[in-house]
């Protein structure tokens, strides 16, 4: 289902595309991480729009706002803050996704009916979430303000395998610690935005930094529809500092010396802006070789397997004041 839908909606920002073969529900005999005080329980559904629709055929079915659901879900990642509920929802399916090739897991939450993503827009605004809203995508993404929790949210229509209504995907993000920033190991290579010392390149194609330890950071224009660091014909100066901009499409790629690996690689962004939050764009740009964690306003990619490069495409624009590669 995701797979098909954001090919469609979500061709340009690339975010969480996945598939529903092979994926798993949480089901009622499952037993929770820690008992919920929720009484949603899965039903067996017989409606209409169950037999009509083949998406909703393999979704857990709840009467109400699948909370026990969720609870577990996240308590299993040992995640402990709530996801703020829609009201009145009277019918509602869920399924686990687990082998999405861009994610280790997320919830996937339909609520068939009208549109409500203002609504919940103000919902979880009000309990501290940061939401950014892709106008030309008509989706929204929120960020709690443990940095614990990502909500992805859209209104699709006219689809042959789902009724009209509302999706709602859940990701845990806490993990290697719940959310905190450990100094990883390796020896720094800092990359200061402050000012363009560190330039070796610099045209609307290609821009490259290096460190005197001969860490490089390549950014190529790549799909972009901006040059790098928006230089035109009337802006020969570009954002290259204070902070960095790094476009939508554009692709990132740091390299290191023969003799050494990257080990990690922590991203200090300046945070949300008036369109946009950085934390945002570099959680949705992870790529597959590496595991995350947000905290604040950064973001620390972990390799799973050392190596001499490190290559992700940002799926927004992101602004940076430093990036830190840790090598070994």
């Amino acid at each position: 289902m995701k797979n098909k839908l954001f090919s469609t909606v979500m061709l340009l920002v690339l975010l969480l595309t996945g598939c529903k073969e092979g994926s798993s529900s949480i089901t009622k005999s499952e037993e929770p991480s820690a008992p919920s005080t929720e009484t949603s329980v899965v039903i067996e559904d017989s409606s209409e729009a169950a037999s009509e629709y083949a998406g909703l055929i393999d979704m857990d079915t709840y009467n109400d706002w699948p909370s026990a659901a969720i609870d577990e879900y996240l308590l299993s990642h040992n995640v402990e803050e709530k996801v703020p509920a829609l009201p009145n929802v009277t019918r509602s399916y869920v399924e686990l996704t687990l082998d999405d090739p861009n994610f280790e897991h997320y919830l996937t939450v339909f609520i068939p009916g009208t549109n409500q993503a203002e609504d919940y827009t103000a919902i979880l605004q009000a309990v501290n979430y940061q939401v950014v809203y892709y106008e030309e995508d008509d989706y929204y993404i929120g960020l709690n303000s443990e940095t614990t929790i990502q909500i992805d949210y859209f209104y699709v229509t006219g689809d042959a395998d789902y009724p009209d209504g509302m999706f709602i995907f859940i990701e845990a993000l806490a993990t290697n610690g719940g959310g905190t920033i450990v100094t990883p190991e390796g020896i720094p290579s800092v990359i200061d935005f402050a000012t363009e010392d560190q330039i070796t390149k610099r045209d609307a194609l290609q821009s490259i930094w290096t460190t005197e330890s001969g860490v490089t950071m390549t950014i190529d224009k790549g799909a972009s529809t901006v040059n790098v660091g928006n230089l035109t014909t009337q802006n020969e100066v570009g954002y290259f500092t204070n902070p960095l901009r790094i476009y939508a499409g554009q692709v990132v790629t740091f390299t290191v010396p023969a003799e050494v690996q990257i080990n990690a690689v922590l991203l200090e962004t300046a945070g949300a802006w008036e369109k946009g939050d950085s934390v945002l764009a570099v959680t949705n740009s992870a790529p597959e070789t590496v595991d995350f964690i947000a905290e604040g306003d950064n973001v620390l990619f972990t390799l799973f397997s050392p190596s001499n490069t490190l290559t992700f495409s940002l799926a927004a624009q992101a602004r940076f004041n430093k990036i830190t590669v840790f090598v070994i």
